[in-house]
């Protein structure tokens, strides 16, 4: 799999500048950090000193007596290398270590280079909302939308509640292009959790939305949204676009690739997490076409069901029994870390393809990681998208999989009608393609 643009950004940078000894194939050397994050480190080397990608080091802080760690080379520079930490990541408390025994100066400017990145952020969507809000409008000239919402940590990435009195409800958070087309990150100033409680509030977003730009073809719904729209008492007609298309093709996708895996190739089941839900319950029927059984595991059923399909059996179950001999998980439950209910159901060696919003957060993940259980982000991707500013948690050549529903509806809008399988070949027609990858640790 290639390196996506942005995905080296997977930790927060700490600017940690300390000496270490880098030990590798009978040889030590003398040099320094030139930074530290939770998964890994960027280390200086001689100019004259060869290291190849995929080979183990070990690396001794001096100042840090007894803290010693095994890192892969993931990338070799001319001057420097980056190594990557699979197996035991830097706690926060050996984060806060390795930060005290650095020079108190170097600590100043982290911090500074920080809060100067996050407010040039803020003034960025401040300015974007106020006085250049219709240069950009004008610029852009948006053929869709992609509607989105978020919690308080994540709208707090762009703006804080005193800066939000002076912006419009509906706030321009990013410009997204897909080839000759191009388009507006947008969201309300409503949280995920007010969306969810008040439907009046939904009816509002959407309202102004539509009243804002009544030109758009394509507005495609985020995450729960289309759920939250169904409970307001709207269609999701005209512009709109709830993205199951879209998803249900990553999905499909995501999981042929999971299969072709030399450890799971010879799994003939996989278990849908959140399987009674809008696009869980399709995703179940898709997947028998690669699959001989779905386990569709969700609390609601009150009792197993077998559905035969056309190509497979789909078993609708709330019985966690089901998973104890599962390698094969896909994660479509309410909330990520809802997967903590029952991860202990789970078998060592298992991989969960999460498409949760929000996603499984860091600390579930270090708690799966303990029983040997990998979780992998579920993205969709295409050599000629662009999202700038990214979206949190999200590499900006990524793209969520309600999102390519509507760049594909721009292109062909027959191919929403339905039929599953004519959306799957003209996304593949047209180059978007399903990626596992290791999730941004935000």
């Amino acid at each position: 799999m290639k390196r996506m643009h942005g995905e080296y950004r997977r930790h927060v940078r700490s600017g940690i500048r300390l000496p270490v000894n880098l030990s590798f194939a009978n040889h030590t050397i003398a040099t320094r950090t030139l930074d530290i994050s939770a998964g890994g480190l960027r280390l200086k080397i001689p100019d004259q000193l060869a290291i190849q990608p995929g080979e183990v080091v070990d690396v001794d802080f001096r100042d840090k007596a007894g803290m010693r760690v095994t890192a892969t080379v993931a990338h070799s520079g001319k001057s420097h290398i980056g190594l990557q930490l699979d197996r035991n990541r830097f706690s926060k408390q050996q984060l806060n270590e390795l930060s005290n025994a650095s020079p108190s100066w170097q600590r100043l400017t982290t911090q500074a280079k920080r809060g100067l990145w996050t407010h040039c952020r803020r003034l960025a969507i401040l300015l974007a909302n106020t006085g250049l809000r219709p240069v950009i409008h004008a610029l852009v000239r948006p053929q869709f939308l992609f509607a989105v919402y978020g919690n308080r940590q994540q709208v707090e990435t762009y703006f804080t509640p005193r800066m939000a009195r002076f912006m419009p409800s509906n706030i321009v958070l990013g410009f997204i292009r897909q080839g000759g087309a191009r388009g507006l990150l947008v969201a309300p100033q409503f949280l995920e959790e007010e969306l969810q409680a008040e439907s009046d509030k939904v009816r509002l977003f959407l309202e102004r939305l539509q009243r804002d730009y009544p030109n758009v073809q394509r507005i495609a719904l985020v995450g729960r949204l289309p759920n939250f729209v169904k409970k307001a008492g709207l269609d999701i007609s005209g512009p709109l676009v709830e993205g199951s298309l879209g998803t249900r093709y990553m999905i499909w996708d995501v999981a042929r690739q999971m299969r072709e895996r030399s450890q799971y190739c010879q799994q003939n089941s996989i278990v849908v997490l959140g399987g009674a839900g809008r696009i869980g319950n399709a995703v179940c029927r898709d997947l028998t076409s690669l699959f001989e059984t779905v386990i569709g595991l969700d609390p609601r059923y009150e009792e197993d069901r077998h559905i035969t399909t056309d190509h497979g059996t789909v078993l609708q179950t709330a019985n966690l029994a089901h998973l104890h001999d599962e390698k094969l998980y896909i994660g479509l439950t309410h909330h990520g870390d809802a997967v903590l209910d029952f991860y202990t159901h789970i078998p060592p060696g298992a991989l969960i393809a999460d498409d949760t919003h929000p996603c499984i957060s860091l600390e579930a993940r270090e708690r799966l990681r303990q029983r040997q259980i990998a979780v992998e982000k579920v993205v969709l991707s295409h050599e000629d998208f662009l999202m700038w500013p990214r979206m949190p948690a999200w590499n900006s050549r990524d793209i969520p999989g309600c999102l390519v529903e509507a760049l594909i509806l721009l292109r062909q809008p027959a191919v929403g009608e339905g039929d599953f399988s004519a959306f799957c070949d003209e996304a593949k027609f047209l180059g978007f393609t399903g990626h596992l990858i290791r999730p941004l640790d935000e």
